[in-house]
């Protein structure tokens, strides 16, 4: 057992006095961390985080951190449960490599299900790499908070989105240790102020299988998930990986897209890449192809339903629908 299973194990047991539950029953600990200084960081989230019950709490953890477990100290943040709203619901879409153009898709799944009358949150989950808002024309706005630190999202035709861009100036890479990821998830799925008739929230995931993607069980527990590749060997390979990360993390893979299938040139098509990589992705992982996507102009959204890459996102819409 790693060191951070073995801390969410002891702690687990410990009793959120304001409910009389132990943390585990709530599923309470959002994310668990060590940092530099040998320090565990968490994240719980409680019934009430005012008056003696967060003490009594933090005296309980810090016994087992530092007396049973031998760490320096132990440095806890409590956050309120909240009911979410349980008619939304959340899709992550993932890849297991780079540059299989999974923001993109992203961007124009969130259009597609707007011209089905779809109300779409997207989070920008790729920390690092954050790209949804070049891809949206949008990258000089920074994100603006109300009294209680919560932050409102950036909206643009209707779809609202949250993105490590939006919290460092233009050209600055965002630099951040592992244990920082769960707070920045935390900003994005609990404290903003997202409206409350979104139907959708589509999570723009960064390539590989690494902290992001092990932190997002904490935030959406009922997510599913749609990999990302393109027609390539290689690129088939690696995703095929992920879908099995994803599953080794209890996240339910509904499907697959398959993105630069071709690029068309008078009705003829041309499989620039090779072809049936994502065919090999689901037949491996027993789900369905659900698109197929052209070669196009990526510098734009495709929002015009008579071009054919419009169509094809429209109807992609149409099939997320129905499995979510």
């Amino acid at each position: 057992m790693d060191k951070i299973a073995k801390i969410k194990e002891l702690v687990n047991e410990v009793i959120d006095p304001s409910c009389n539950q132990k943390l585990a029953e709530n599923d309470s600990i959002k994310h668990i961390g060590i940092d530099e200084n040998n320090a565990v960081i968490m994240i719980i989230e409680v019934a009430d985080k005012e008056g003696n019950h967060a003490k009594q709490i933090t005296r309980d953890i810090a016994k087992i951190v530092k007396i049973d477990l031998g760490y320096s100290g132990v440095k806890i943040e409590f956050t309120k449960r909240k009911l979410r709203n349980k008619e939304a619901k959340t899709l992550l879409i993932a890849s297991g490599k780079g540059g299989v153009g999974k923001s993109t898709v992203t961007a124009n799944l969130a259009y597609a299900l707007t011209r089905l009358g779809k109300k779409v949150g997207i989070i920008d989950a790729d920390i690092y790499g954050a790209n949804m808002p070049k891809i949206f024309n949008a990258t000089d706005h920074k994100l603006m908070g109300d009294e209680s630190g919560k932050i409102y999202p950036f909206e643009k035709d209707g779809i609202q989105m949250v993105s490590t861009e939006y919290l460092v100036d233009e050209k600055r890479a965002l630099m951040l240790r592992g244990p920082m990821l769960g707070k920045v998830l935390k900003l994005f799925f609990e404290d903003t102020l997202w409206s409350e008739e979104i139907d959708y929230f589509l999570v723009d995931l960064p390539p590989g299988t690494g902290d992001v993607m092990m932190d997002l069980k904490n935030f959406s527990e009922d997510a599913k998930m749609v990999i990302v590749t393109t027609p390539q060997e290689s690129a088939a390979h690696i995703a095929i990986k992920a879908g099995y990360a994803a599953r080794d993390l209890s996240q339910d893979v509904i499907g697959v897209i398959e993105n630069m299938s071709y690029y068309e040139v008078n009705n003829e098509f041309h499989y620039i890449f090779g072809k049936d990589g994502g065919k090999k992705v689901a037949d491996e992982l027993l789900v369905e192809l659900l698109a197929s996507l052209p070669i196009t102009n990526y510098d734009k959204i495709i929002c015009n339903e008579t071009d054919m890459a419009g169509i094809i996102y429209l109807n992609l819409a149409k099939k997320i629908t129905k499995l979510l």
